[in-house]
């Protein structure tokens, strides 16, 4: 079987066609909705801590559009959770690529069958399932299932994604002919020159040079024609997103070229990428700026511990070496999916490098990119496990008396403007006046003072927090249970005519962990969507005898382990 998929991605590959900027993958297939597609989200975008790995078709702001099986195949797995994909469905089909479905409301009646089974059987909402070939077969153009707004959607819409199926690496939905209109060249917003060494100054500065960019005729211009100077290594970036033909929503660019005296310095496209790599994401961007600003600066130039593989560059990873009197033209090439075109140039001059006066630094110990590193200062550690930095970073911790908010002293890790890659690990000493304490749990400082959940866990007289964000940690507690109230209540709490049991469940802190519903004592199917904070018992799938009062009891618990119950009766 491997053989054959190999033969089929191999024949494919021979089969793809170059349009200039961007490949057209050629497959005859079904599109998966009815309606004409209007995209919302471009392969690629930069979301978050992660690259957006599929296409998002809206659908009319609508729940329950017909969703279709693009080709021949069988369905491979099934995912259920209150949270990421929502509900989400994956076929593979016999060419070697895999389709994914995503944020769908509910799947076709034989596959709605076969996961409701598995659900009473596991007694979960939440479930991942993987089948084997001939177990669910789909035919081309079938429906398999309702688009909805299932998980950590925004509004509905269909998340679809195309994967190469070996190593379920996505890969840019935009070379399938989706028949979108496009031709609409992307902005370009803005540039910014980052002065990479402490000899190295940009117009005079130590600081990085933000300048807006404006269209012209021609292309882009930087505004009022700055003039720009530096010396040392520098290197640039550029603020830019796509937009489609009569839409408003804002999309990724497909790839960025920047040429030096007419040289191709770097270029990042997004073909593909590993979900292994997706979060160099935050090597990609300047992730300082975007953290303090919103502003998302994609870089030139590559971080030292950036292994991505979108990038095509020279021995210098897009660093620019400034040398007196050779000024530089830079030139950047920006290409959406549809191969659209804009472009902007500028010049940097190069001046003598500065003198740098002497005066005494502090020395301050930096974190090795690449290496593992633990600490403990004042009964605080912290362990960083190999390859937790794009960079070196320095050495940043610091144990502060209690700011007026949590338990204790509080216990500063870093920078919150600094990337971490990696899970790393916080201990933190346990007052003597609260280790018998309930509700004992992690918390980290915003910057409004507040305490946000961080959750951890007891060892010992310690309590220890995996995270990758930066910040100032404390202890805190969490006693107070989450609340449980049934929604639009019908007289005499008699449901005929409704679809379905709305139960509001929220917790003020930690959040909700996990929650039980029962029915006359037995195990009942409720589906969990946090982002509006209700239970949903469709009638459809609760197994009870109807024209009865029946018994209905849901048990609610929180990441820090406090309990709610609400029991209740209702007549369906």
């Amino acid at each position: 079987m491997k053989q054959i998929q190999y033969i089929a991605i191999v024949f494919l590959l021979l089969n793809v066609i170059n349009t200039g900027a961007q490949k057209k993958l050629d497959w005859d297939f079904h599109f998966p909705l009815d309606i004409a597609p209007v995209v919302s989200g471009s392969f690629g975008e930069l979301r978050g801590a992660h690259f957006h790995s599929g296409v998002d078709f809206t659908t009319q702001s609508k729940i329950g559009l017909p969703v279709y099986a693009i080709d021949y195949g069988h369905v491979s797995r099934i995912v259920i959770s209150p949270v990421g994909y929502g509900k989400a469905l994956y076929i593979d089909h016999p060419n070697g690529y895999s389709s994914v479905y995503a944020h769908l409301h509910d799947f076709a009646p034989k596959i709605e069958a076969i996961i409701s089974n598995l659900q009473y059987q596991k007694e979960t909402f939440a479930i991942e399932q993987y089948f084997k070939p001939g177990e669910i077969v789909v035919k081309k153009g079938e429906l398999i299932g309702l688009s909805g707004n299932s998980g950590s959607s925004g509004g509905p819409h269909l998340h679809f994604e195309i994967r190469e199926t070996e190593q379920q690496k996505p890969i840019n939905v935009h070379f399938l002919n989706l028949g979108v209109k496009d031709d609409v060249p992307p902005h370009i917003e803005a540039i910014c020159i980052y002065p990479l060494d402490g000899n190295s100054r940009v117009n005079g500065k130590t600081t990085p040079l933000y300048i807006q960019a404006v269209k012209t005729q021609g292309g882009y211009a930087l505004k009022g024609n700055p003039r720009i100077t530096a010396s040392g290594t520098i290197g640039v970036g550029i603020e830019t997103l796509d937009y489609f033909t009569g839409s408003w929503r804002k999309c990724g660019v497909y790839s960025i070229i920047l040429k030096v005296d007419g040289k191709e310095w770097f270029e990042s496209r997004l073909d593909g990428f590993l979900f292994s790599q997706t979060r160099y994401l935050n090597s990609h961007i300047d992730f300082a700026m975007r953290h303090t600003t919103k502003r998302v600066i994609q870089k030139s130039f590559l971080d030292s511990n950036n292994q991505l593989e979108i990038y095509k560059v020279t021995p210098e990873r897009g660093r620019l070496q400034m040398e007196e009197g050779l000024d530089k033209e830079l030139h950047y090439e920006v290409r959406d999916a549809s191969g659209n075109l804009s472009q902007l140039k500028f010049i940097i001059k190069s001046v003598q490098p500065q003198s740098v006066a002497e005066s005494p630094v502090p020395f301050q110990p930096m974190l090795s990119a690449t290496k593992s590193y633990s600490s403990e200062i004042e009964g605080f550690r912290v362990k960083f496990p190999a390859n937790s930095f794009y960079t070196d970073v320095a050495a940043n911790f610091k144990v502060s008396p209690n700011s007026g908010v949590g338990i204790g002293s509080t216990f500063t890790v870093l920078d919150a403007t600094v990337p971490v890659h990696n899970f790393f690990e916080i201990s933190m000493p346990i007052p003597e006046a609260n280790r018998q304490q309930k509700g004992l749990t992690g918390a980290r400082i915003n910057s409004n003072n507040g305490l946000v959940f961080a959750g951890g866990k007891r060892d010992g007289n310690r309590w220890v927090i995996n995270t990758r964000d930066p910040g100032i940690y404390c202890l805190a507690v969490d006693t107070i249970p989450p609340t449980l109230r049934l929604l639009q209540v019908p007289p005499d709490r008699n449901y005929a005519g409704r679809d379905a049991i709305r139960i509001d469940i929220r917790d003020n802190f930690s959040g909700i962990k996990d929650f039980r519903c029962t029915i006359n004592g037995k195990w009942a199917l409720f589906e969990h969507d946090p982002k509006n904070n209700v239970l949903i018992g469709y009638f459809q799938k609760l197994r009870m005898e109807k024209g009865a009062r029946h018994a209905l009891e849901v048990t609610a618990t929180d990441q820090a382990g406090n309990t709610q119950t609400l029991k209740t009766s209702f007549v369906y």
